[in-house]
């Protein structure tokens, strides 16, 4: 295996801190999380260009549905944040968020970027990367057909071999595995209790991670991944790719612990040797 070496650039004292992936002997993955989203508007085509330019081997994205039914990239259930928009999406058109600016809060620099459909985004990176892409839930609940219209762009875009779908949320999940299995899957969660069969996604669940075997890697906050929960994980035959690692010694610990990846905000601070 050729020996890999990744820096990062501190924002704060403009330093490089050297993090040795040398010793590991397995493929480390870097995940760019919302595209490089340090370094254009997240969810943007901006951000994923950025994203394709470096090292990432995967481009993690999130999506939500309007209420014309078309599949858009955003992280909030609003445009309020990051745009000049207000309103949730599921009570917004395609069109009424097409007019929105979604780079301007960012900086001046990506003034007029627009919110990207998933078509555009499969469109752009055309394999080039693997897509991870988190399905998220509307202000008011589940957005309807919403797994059946992500697994049908993927494959008129033939992208099955390339797109991952991740949710925290089992209903989507199991509406997934209903359709396709081709494209696989990552669960999301928060934390797992130690020494008991207890977890928290978005509540507190009990019972063991057996239901989700159809799923290749299970993702936890990076502060609530221990070495036994990876050990425990890898077991049972997943992978993990703890959220969202953007410290230098933070991505050291993570990796020590025998993790897969990291899911980062810094991936354009980071150099490959």
């Amino acid at each position: 295996m050729a020996c890999i070496s990744l820096y990062f650039a501190s924002c704060d004292s403009g330093s490089s801190e050297k993090i040795e992936l040398t010793k590991l002997r397995r493929k480390i993955s870097l995940i760019a999380h919302r595209g490089a989203s340090d370094a254009a508007p997240e969810n943007t085509l901006a951000a994923i260009k950025k994203a394709l330019q470096g090292p990432a081997d995967y481009i993690e994205v999130d999506v939500h549905q309007t209420k014309d039914g078309e599949v858009i990239l955003m992280h909030d259930a609003t445009v309020n944040r990051t745009t000049d928009g207000h309103g949730a999406i599921a009570k917004l058109t395609l069109a009424e968020i097409k007019k929105l600016d979604a780079g301007l809060w960012y900086d001046s620099a990506y003034r007029h970027e627009k919110v990207p459909t998933l078509a555009e985004t499969l469109q752009l990176v055309r394999g080039r990367k693997k897509l991870l892409i988190e399905i998220k839930k509307g202000r008011d609940g589940f957005y309807k057909g919403l797994e059946h219209k992500i697994l049908t762009i993927i494959r008129e875009n033939k992208a099955q071999n390339w797109c991952i779908l991740q949710t925290f949320y089992d209903p989507v999940l199991e509406n997934i595995w209903k359709n396709e299995l081709a494209v696989p899957t990552h669960k999301l969660i928060v934390a797992k209790i130690p020494f008991l069969p207890l977890y928290f996604d978005h509540r507190i669940r009990w019972g063991s991670f057996d239901k989700y075997d159809r799923a290749i890697a299970i993702n936890a906050n990076q502060y609530f991944t221990t070495q036994g929960f990876v050990k425990e994980l890898h077991n049972n035959g997943f992978k993990t790719y703890p959220w969202t690692v953007d410290d230098p010694q933070a991505i050291n610990r993570v990796l020590a612990l025998g993790a897969d990846g990291v899911i980062t905000n810094t991936i354009s601070h980071l150099e490959i040797e």
